[in-house]
C-alpha cells in the first residue's frame, strides 16, 4: 500500500511542515520518505525503513548533507513497531491471520503480532460508530536519550476519510507518552496495491 501525507514534525523546540509517502508491506517491510520544511528555510529530507536487511534512519539536510544515519538492532527493533502500530490503522492489514485478536472490552481490543521477529502488543480503541480513535503500544526507543527499551507510544485519531477504496484513519496525533505528540499528520491518498 501507497500512503501519501502532510502535517507538522517536532523538532528540538518548533513544529515544521512536511510531505510523505510511505510504501506498507505488513508484516515485512516499509519505507516512509519525507521532506521537512524547517526553520529559516532549512529543507530536511530522509527516510525510515524496514526491510530484509534490518531497519534503517537517514536525514539530510538540503537532500545532500547526511546529519544522521542509523542501523542496526536497536534501530531494527524500533522500526519494526513502527511498522506494528501502522500495521493496525489499515483495515486491509489488521484482519490478516498473523495477527490474534484478544477482545478487553466493547470498544477496545489488544493485537498480538509479529514483525521483524519481534513480538507486539497493541492496544486499539475503537468510538461507539466504531471509527478507529487510538492505537498504542510498548515502543523500542530512547526518546528521552538515556538507554534504548520499551517506552508507550500512542496515536490519537480526529477521523476517517474514503481513500483508495478504504477507509482510513486521518487527522492522526502521535508520540511517545512520556514526552508528548511529536508528530501530526492527515493521509491525503492511499493506493493499495
Amino acid at each position: 500500500m501507497d500512503v501519501r501525507a502532510h502535517g507538522r514534525i517536532r523538532g528540538r523546540r518548533r513544529w515544521c511542515p512536511f510531505v510523505a509517502r510511505q510504501t506498507l508491506t505488513p508484516p515485512t517491510a516499509f519505507r516512509w520518505d519525507a521532506r521537512v520544511r524547517g526553520p529559516g528555510g532549512i529543507r530536511i529530507s530522509g527516510f525510515d525503513r524496514l526491510d530484509g536487511d534490518g531497519g534503517a534512519m537517514c536525514r539530510r539536510l538540503f537532500g545532500v548533507l547526511p546529519f544522521v544515519g542509523a542501523s542496526g538492532t536497536d534501530i531494527t527493533r524500533s522500526v519494526a513497531g513502527r511498522l506494528a502500530g501502522e500495521y493496525l490503522m489499515m483495515p486491509a492489514f489488521a484482519l490478516r491471520p498473523e495477527v490474534r485478536w484478544q477482545a478487553v472490552d466493547d470498544t477496545q481490543a489488544v493485537a498480538h503480532l509479529v514483525v521483524a521477529g519481534h513480538p507486539h502488543e497493541v492496544a486499539v480503541t475503537v468510538s461507539p460508530s466504531g471509527a478507529l480513535a487510538s492505537v498504542s503500544l510498548p515502543w523500542w526507543g530512547d526518546p528521552d536519550g538515556g538507554p534504548w527499551r520499551e517506552h508507550r507510544f500512542a496515536a490519537t485519531v480526529d477521523g476517517e476519510a474514503s481513500l483508495g477504496g478504504l477507509l482510513l484513519a486521518t487527522g492522526i496525533h502521535a508520540g511517545w507518552e512520556s514526552t508528548g505528540a511529536f508528530i501530526h499528520y492527515d493521509i491525503d491518498a492511499a493506493d493499495f496495491r
